[in-house]
């Protein structure tokens, strides 16, 4: 009896599992959800959303077009504060650029045309902003970098949480781009983009490997150059300053060309502060958003 009660049972089952609707389909099966071909984001901790913070918004009255903020996750506090920032303004294209850390095929910017695998869903790559750019002689595609570049894999997630619908371009710049490629890239994206529907971020951490009394120096230095936008400054820093001077002056040259932005310190902090704990070394983290003038 028992038999024929099972053989019964699993008849049905096959039955409604066969019938379920696209709807009622897992949403690991949904297109937008999963798919093995795209890029995994290899840094995504869910410890990063969980209890986030909710931040004051800056009371700043105008569209926000930009912004600057860090990839180490230790200070995802200040991500999450940018984004809750930029999050009720509709974007249709997040350009986000970052160092190439490797740095080892110099001059090189690279992309992918790939889509993104988060665990809130797939973020969209912006494919004809992309193929366009990838005219260009200095641009490569190259789905491994892109996976392992933190500077943009590490970020992934918070526009996928933040921003859901949003397509993103996602660009890694080798410390040694040239002044006249940042140019072209520049020129190109403002030719490309919906300047109204278009958020630019540019995702770079500041001083490296000093301790705290002096990192605070060189951020005093890295603040005044980039509220002044003293390029030929940014473009001669070091690691004592910040990690992608390259990144800086695109975005800084981008909110100039597009919208004559004006520049916003957000929050500054640095690791030892975070972890409350003297360090030898330390990084630090300076946030700005920019808004239309």
């Amino acid at each position: 009896m028992k038999k024929i009660f099972l053989a019964v049972f699993l008849i049905i089952a096959a039955f409604v599992i066969t019938d379920l609707k696209p709807s009622q389909q897992p949403e690991s099966y949904d297109g937008n959800y999963y798919s093995e071909n795209n890029i995994e984001c290899l840094y995504y901790d869910p410890v990063y959303f969980v209890n986030i913070k909710q931040f004051e918004l800056y009371n700043h009255g105008a569209a926000i077009r930009g912004s600057i903020l860090p990839h180490h996750l230790l200070a995802s506090d200040l991500i999450h504060e940018v984004f809750q920032n930029v999050k009720k303004q509709q974007y249709e294209t997040v350009v986000l650029i970052g160092p190439d850390h490797e740095s080892i095929l110099m001059g090189k910017v690279f992309t992918t045309l790939k889509d993104w695998q988060t665990p809130m869903g797939v973020l969209k790559t912006e494919k004809d902003i992309t193929r366009k750019l990838l005219q260009n002689d200095f641009m490569i595609e190259d789905d491994d970098k892109m996976t392992r570049e933190h500077s943009v894999s590490s970020i992934v997630p918070f526009i996928k949480y933040y921003l859901n619908d949003a397509k993103i371009v996602g660009l890694a710049m080798s410390k040694q781009t040239k002044p006249e490629d940042i140019e072209k890239l520049v020129g190109d994206l403002s030719d490309m983009v919906d300047i109204e529907k278009t958020l630019f971020i540019a995702s770079v951490d500041f001083s490296h490997y000093l301790d705290l009394e002096r990192a605070n120096q060189m951020d005093l230095i890295s603040m005044e150059a980039i509220q002044n936008k003293d390029i030929n400054k940014i473009m001669s820093f070091t690691n004592d300053n910040l990690d992608s001077p390259v990144s800086i002056v695109t975005i800084l040259e981008l909110m100039d060309k597009l919208y004559e932005a004006d520049i916003h310190m957000l929050n500054h902090s640095n690791s030892e502060l975070i972890v409350q704990q003297r360090m030898d070394e330390t990084t630090s983290y300076i946030t700005y958003i920019f808004t239309e003038n």
